[in-house]
This record gives C-alpha cells, sequence and structure tokens, in this order.
C-alpha cells in the first residue's frame, strides 16, 4: 500500500521547485562518495586479528560515521522524536540545522515521515539502514535488499521496494544539500568525538568476552560509533555480508557536551556499548526459539505494556530481546565488577520495569558453571525458554499495580486552578503511609495537608494548591524511589504525570 503512495509523492516533488540550490554535476557527486569513503567511517574491511593490532590501540576503536550522520539528519529533519531529543541539543546540532533546514521539504525527508507513519519506520530501523549502505555518498546496497530478512539484517520494517525508493531520494539529497562539504568542515570534530569515546570505554577486549561468553566461533568485528544527534538512543544494528565477518554494531548516542561542543562520556558508558553489542549476539538466539516463548512474552508483556511502550519496546518479541540483552549485561557486570555490582545492575533493570531480568540472570549462573554441558549460550537457551513459560505461568503473583484513574487527567491542558486534590485510583489495594509523588520545583504542585487512601486503600487523595495557566509535572514512583507498592509488596510501575491548568 505505501509503495504506490511513496511513488505518487516522489512523482509530485520531484515536479515541484522544492529544493534551494541548484542540480549537483557528476563530478561533484563523485566527489561526495569519495569524502565519504575517506571518512572514519566503519566501511568495510577485512578483520585484524588481535595479534596484530598495535599495543597502544584501543581493542575496539571508535568512530563517528557519515552513514549514521546522514540518516540521523534526515529522520531529524522529518521530526522523529527519538532524532530530536532535547538531550541531543549541542553547538553540532545548530550547525545542522543552520546546514540543512532548508531541505526539510526535501523529497527524502517527506519519504522518511511516510516510512515513519505508515511502516514504523524508526529508532533502530533507521540505524539499521545506515550500516547496510556502503557509504554516504552513493548509498548502494552492500547486499541485495530483496533477500530473505532471515538472511540479511536489515530491519524488517523496510520493504524492499520502499527502501530503494528512499536510498535514491538520499542520494539527492547528499549532492542537494552539500553533505560533503559538511563532512568536511567537521572532520577534525568528528575525530576528537570518536577520540572521547575510545577514551571512556577504554582498552576492553570486549570481542574476546563475547566469543567467550556465548561460544560463538564465526569471525566478527566490533563496531563502536558516536551518534552525535542522538541523544540519549542508542542502537545495536548489525550487518551480515555475503562473505567475510559479521559487523556488530553499537551505536552510542550523545547526549552531554563540553563548552566546546564534544560530546563527553563517562566509563559507564562502556556497559551501554555491551548491551548495544550484546543484541547482536543474543537477538539470533531469542529469534531461533521465539515460537516456544511467544505466548509467554506476549502474556508477560500485557502486564507492563506502558512502561514499556514509554521506553519504544512496542511488542512481545522485543520484550524478550531486551530481557535476554540485558541478563547477559548483567552477567558482564558480575564478570568484571563483582556480584555486588552485579546486584545493583539486576535492580536498575528492575525499576525499568524488567523486573525478571534479575532471576534470569541467576539462570545464566548455571549456563556459565556448566560448559561442560552447555558449550554455547545456544545450547542453554531450552532452559531460557523453560524459564519465561514458567516466568508467565506464575504471573499473578508478580503482576504490578496500576494507575486506573486520575483527576485530573493526566496529560489534561484545561484543569481547574481551583482544583484542591489530586485523586488517583489505583487497580489494588496498596500499602498505607507508602507512596512516593517524586519531582520538585515550580512545576512540582504544593502539596497543602496529609496524603491519604480511602478506607480501602485504593483511592489515594493528595491535597493541593494549583496556579493558573501552569503546567504541571511529577512522577508516581521513579528510580529508587518506589514506596507505592501494593498489599502484595509489588512496586508501581513508575507513571509520569503532566497536567496544565488554564487561566481564571
Amino acid at each position: 500500500m505505501i509503495k504506490n503512495l511513496l511513488g505518487s509523492v516522489f512523482a509530485l516533488l520531484m515536479t515541484t521547485n522544492c529544493l534551494a540550490g541548484a542540480p549537483v554535476p557528476a563530478e561533484q557527486e563523485q566527489a561526495v562518495a569519495r569524502l565519504a569513503q575517506s571518512l572514519p567511517a566503519a566501511s568495510p574491511s577485512s578483520a585484524e586479528s588481535p595479534a596484530s593490532r598495535p599495543a597502544s590501540r584501543p581493542a575496539i576503536s571508535a568512530v563517528v560515521d557519515p552513514r549514521v550522520e546522514l540518516m540521523s539528519i534526515i529522520f531529524r529533519l522529518a521530526g522523529n522524536p527519538e532524532y530530536n531529543m532535547p538531550n541531543s541539543q549541542s553547538v553540532y546540532a545548530d550547525e545542522v540545522e543552520k546546514h540543512f533546514s532548508r531541505y526539510r521539504n526535501h523529497p527524502v525527508v517527506l519519504a522518511a515521515q511516510q516510512l515513519r507513519a505508515a511502516r514504523g519506520v524508526s529508532y533502530d530501523a533507521v540505524m539499521s539502514m545506515a550500516v547496510h549502505v556502503s557509504d554516504a555518498g552513493e548509498l548502494k546496497e552492500r547486499v541485495p535488499f530483496d533477500q530473505p530478512r532471515d538472511v540479511i539484517k536489515l530491519d524488517a520494517r523496510w520493504e524492499t521496494e520502499e527502501a530503494r525508493d528512499f536510498l535514491k531520494q538520499a542520494r539527492l539529497f547528499v549532492r542537494h544539500a552539500r553533505f560533503a562539504a559538511f563532512l568536511e568542515q567537521h572532520r577534525d570534530f568528528y575525530a576528537s568525538a570518536a577520540a572521547r569515546l575510545d577514551a571512556a570505554l577504554g582498552n576492553r577486549d570486549l570481542r574476546q568476552w563475547f566469543d567467550s561468553y556465548f561460544g560463538t566461533t564465526a569471525e566478527v568485528q566490533l563496531r563502536p560509533v558516536v551518534g552525535l544527534l542522538n541523544g540519549g538512543g542508542c542502537y545495536g544494528p548489525g550487518f551480515r555480508p555475503a562473505a567475510g565477518p559479521v559487523e556488530m554494531y553499537s551505536i552510542i548516542g550523545a547526549y552531554q557536551f563540553d563548552r566546546e561542543g564534544l560530546p563527553e562520556f563517562d566509563s559507564n558508558i562502556a556497559l551501554t556499548a555491551v548491551h548495544e553489542f550484546a543484541h547482536s549476539y543474543a537477538n539470533p538466539l531469542v529469534d531461533k526459539h521465539l515460537d516456544k516463548m511467544l505466548d509467554a512474552a506476549q502474556r508477560i508483556f500485557s502486564t507492563c505494556e506502558d512502561e514499556m511502550r514509554r521506553q519504544a519496546y512496542g511488542n512481545a518479541s522485543t520484550l524478550l530481546r531486551e530481557s535476554m540483552v540485558r541478563a547477559c549485561t548483567v552477567r558482564y557486570v558480575a564478570g568484571t565488577m563483582g556480584k555486588a555490582a552485579a546486584a545493583t545492575a539486576a535492580r536498575q533493570e528492575a525499576n525499568r520495569g524488567f523486573t525478571w531480568v534479575g532471576d534470569l540472570s541467576r539462570l545464566l549462573e548455571e549456563y556459565e558453571g556448566h560448559r561442560d554441558r552447555y558449550p554455547t549460550l545456544e545450547a542453554f537457551m531450552p532452559r531460557v525458554v523453560d524459564f519465561f513459560n514458567r516466568y508467565a505461568a506464575g504471573l499473578k503473583a508478580q503482576e504490578r499495580p496500576r494507575v486506573i484513574s486520575m483527576v485530573p487527567a493526566n496529560g489534561a491542558n484545561d484543569v481547574d486552578p481551583d482544583l484542591t486534590a489530586i485523586k488517583i485510583t489505583f487497580s489494588e489495594p496498596m500499602v498505607d503511609k507508602n507512596w512516593s509523588v517524586v519531582g520538585g520545583g515550580p512545576d512540582f504542585p504544593e502539596i497543602t495537608g496529609d496524603i491519604s487512601y480511602d478506607k480501602d486503600r485504593i483511592v489515594l487523595t493528595i491535597p493541593v494548591k494549583l496556579k493558573p495557566s501552569w503546567t504541571y509535572r511529577f512522577w508516581l514512583n521513579r528510580g529508587r524511589f518506589d514506596s507505592f507498592r501494593s498489599t502484595r509488596g509489588v512496586p508501581l510501575s513508575s507513571v509520569p504525570v503532566e497536567f496544565k491548568t488554564r487561566a481564571r
């Protein structure tokens, strides 16, 4: 359905004067390709053995990949919120806006909008396309897109002909928007940004850990990439060539910047890199056994759907992949930082809604202790399947309480400023005298009395004084502040609350 629609859009737009600048000669188009290939991107290359690597070079080397920057810019112009996060704002983002804002009506940008609306092309699907093209100039298919998706790793949201139409328009965008010139202007900046991520990752031999833990023997390349426009968004796409090593990417979003506009990363970013690389190892294992645990995953997903969707995890199969990745990351922490750090990591996952990851991590300890019986994690996957089926069967005891309704309604923008109490109705009785209404500053409502439950401990009343024409924001439970619990002892998932009062 969308194929015909996109074809009409392209035909219409290419007959209108919607682009700034004159057409670019063929020789300039070739220069674009040469420059994009010459920058320090993660372009195809032969694997380097540890023995041949200089001692001073990190075990893996970070880059700024022009393909990632190009796709991020296109989908940023298209308005995708995950490529327009507030924490992605920087000097570099301002320069992107200055250079490319006139191309918001370019056919490729409008195509990106259509693809998001009709196919859900967003988040990791965008980065998947980035690693499946040859470079940021010619944008050739590195493997034919019409192959079965279990053969290539291109995200399934990219239908073949739509993807090819998109790349056709992207090639024009590269020429019209003088993308090569922008890359050249930022060459030194890109090198400095990559060096920042290298320093944060340290000289960790992650390849050795993954190969050992998963029991893999296939030749792979780990490629950390700085996503300068991705804010807090991090992604782990992979690429499987027709021949040669599989490429596994960890695209780390930049969300903190110094005064010079360079991204800042701390040592904890290494765990994010492990998480994203783990997708390339763990996702195929989950997918191979998906039919045996999908029903269980759907039942689990139904109990935490709101919290999962807030993190852009929109279905049960994604929940399974994320669960396996997060449990493996906890095991990495256990092996490199100790049991106490692993327990903290498991609690953090529980606070994000993955309450079962701690138990799954403990199951993986059995795998670690019996490698003679389970030489690979794939050999252990029947136990993982059994874990999710058993967990779902006993889910009632773990089901989280939910917010059924609120007065004023969450998200309301016409609230009476004379309202004197916020009332929250829960799905079941809650523990009395335990609550975490989290927030502060001018956006937090003034609480004028004691917070209390009704006799059934289902309806909570928060006495407040509100101001007119004001937006209020707070959370019910957040992070380590999780005092809202059912009488069964199960904490409420974090609930962000926002509403606006009308003028008097």
